[in-house]
């Protein structure tokens, strides 16, 4: 497998760090492959974006400011910035797959949001959807461009999400023609997983109520199980990603998944 690209090494070292606490800089070489110069590189720029906090041969995640304990939202924005590029070309091609008229259910989270996006900027064919969502910024950016549900409960402020027994009970009440799901992270060894066991019912709660399932994940989901499975691969019917590593393809498609991939452009695949 090649080495991550520049924005998905990025991304996939926030995830290790906020999975396993502080790495050094020798386990991240060698968990990317890539080389010892160009990890303090990439931990540079992730410093400079106040997301990881640099430490002597390694480095964890950056700890929010006092005043922002309260809330998620600096550490939710920092996270939509990460492979921002990525999460629109997926988006893009998520967009394919959907036909009109069709009931939509958007998942939380900043991968959804693009897609969320992406649909706002497609009215023609969104005004013809109805979409349910338990994504407060989804909610936001389809107020008005769609015929519109919003699925109430708790909010959990690391998604922007709605969640817990209300939700639960909201979501089984409904039919979904298609369902877009996040995750945390794919598991090599078949199952969707996330980091919070709320969630994961909820994620599989919509999964038993809709028609067909669309994973929209990036690529540097494929790695080390998150806390909480939800799902198997065999229950959804595609994977929309920007580009899918060589181990992830196989596994998704033994399991009868198509694998379908957004094409960056050459300028993209150039940047290091």
């Amino acid at each position: 497998m090649s080495p991550p690209l520049a924005e998905e090494r990025l991304t996939r070292i926030v995830q290790l760090l906020a999975e396993r606490g502080t790495l050094r800089t020798a386990a991240l070489t060698e968990l990317l492959g890539v080389s010892s110069a160009t990890i303090r590189r990439d931990l540079d720029v992730l410093a400079g974006r106040g997301l990881v906090r640099k430490l002597h041969g390694g480095a964890a995640l950056a700890a929010p400011e006092p005043e922002a304990t309260p809330n998620q939202d600096q550490f939710y924005r920092d996270r939509q910035q990460v492979n921002h590029l990525g999460k629109q070309r997926l988006a893009g091609r998520a967009l394919e797959l959907i036909a009109p008229g069709q009931t939509l259910y958007l998942d939380a989270g900043t991968t959804a949001l693009a897609l969320a996006e992406a649909l706002q900027r497609t009215p023609q064919l969104t005004r013809t959807l109805r979409v349910v969502t338990h994504g407060i910024d989804v909610a936001y950016v389809l107020n008005g461009e769609c015929a519109l549900y919003v699925v109430g409960g708790e909010v959990y402020g690391s998604t922007y999400s709605l969640t817990g027994p209300d939700a639960l009970s909201t979501v089984s009440r409904y039919n979904y023609d298609l369902f877009f799901v996040s995750c945390t992270s794919i598991d090599p060894a078949g199952r969707l997983t996330n980091s919070n066991s709320v969630e994961a019912q909820q994620k599989a709660a919509i999964l038993s109520q809709s028609r067909r399932s669309v994973l929209i994940a990036d690529q540097s989901k494929w790695g080390p199980p998150g806390f909480a499975p939800f799902a198997g691969f065999t229950e959804v019917s595609a994977w929309v990603t920007d580009r899918a590593p060589a181990a992830a393809r196989a596994a998704f498609e033994q399991a009868g998944v198509r694998v379908l991939e957004a094409e960056a452009s050459a300028r993209e695949m150039s940047a290091d």
